[in-house]
């Protein structure tokens, strides 16, 4: 965890903090990240393909021959959460984590639906950090009984469908009937399905251009 405010730097950085190319500090030997008194990375070990990041302040008083000053305490709303601390401060794993990311990079939400996880809010290196701030707000987004998104998830609710499922099971229930024996309208999708009316609306309409002979109780409604 990495202590609201500061700026976190790679090797090649501080390799330019001591006036030499990467590639030559990386011969060196000892490399400058690895004399003694060099203060150590900020973030956690994380296995072979963990890449480490320095304190800019910390590195640089070092380059300078100054006394390395002390990193402040954490605590803060905005100290930052590498992704591991973020999925456990999320009350979820890693895999899970990393898994929602890229299902968010790779699906288009509607206006108002709230993300899988967080975008991250700060990256040093290439590896992202999220805000202690940003990862409550959504571990209590996720706690909401409603789940709201958007329009947020109607209450009474009597189905959870995975998001890959939801079109094939609003297909089946444009089949289906009312205790009255009516077509099941968009609003009566959405409340089956705890979705909120736009995504109804969405998957409806695809479903009824893919199968034109689907009852349309909406259109009695107007």
């Amino acid at each position: 965890m990495i202590p609201a405010g500061r700026t976190l730097i790679t090797q090649e950085d501080i390799a330019a903090l001591h006036g030499m190319s990467l590639r030559t500090a990386q011969r060196a030997n000892p490399a400058p990240w690895e004399r003694p008194g060099h203060p150590a990375p900020v973030n956690p070990a994380r296995g072979k393909t963990h890449r480490k990041l320095w304190d800019e302040a910390q590195a640089a008083a070092f380059a300078r021959g100054e006394p390395v000053p002390e990193l402040p305490a954490l605590g803060n709303p905005r100290d930052l959460l590498d992704r591991p601390e973020a999925a456990q401060e999320a009350g979820m794993s890693t895999a899970t984590w990393t898994r929602y990311e890229s299902m968010e990079r790779q699906r288009t939400r509607t206006e108002g639906e709230r993300p899988l996880v967080p975008p991250a809010d700060r990256e040093f290196g290439g590896v992202p950090f999220w805000y202690r701030a940003t990862v409550e707000a959504y571990r209590a987004s996720r706690a909401d009984p409603e789940r709201k998104r958007g329009g947020g998830r109607p209450a009474g609710s009597t189905e959870s469908v995975p998001r890959t499922e939801l079109s094939a099971r609003v297909a089946e229930l444009l089949n289906e009937q009312t205790d009255d024996g009516k077509p099941l309208s968009t609003p009566d999708i959405a409340q089956r399905l705890g979705i909120n009316y736009r995504t109804a609306l969405r998957h409806v309409t695809a479903a009824r251009e893919q199968n034109p002979v689907a009852p349309d109780q909406d259109r009695t409604l107007d």
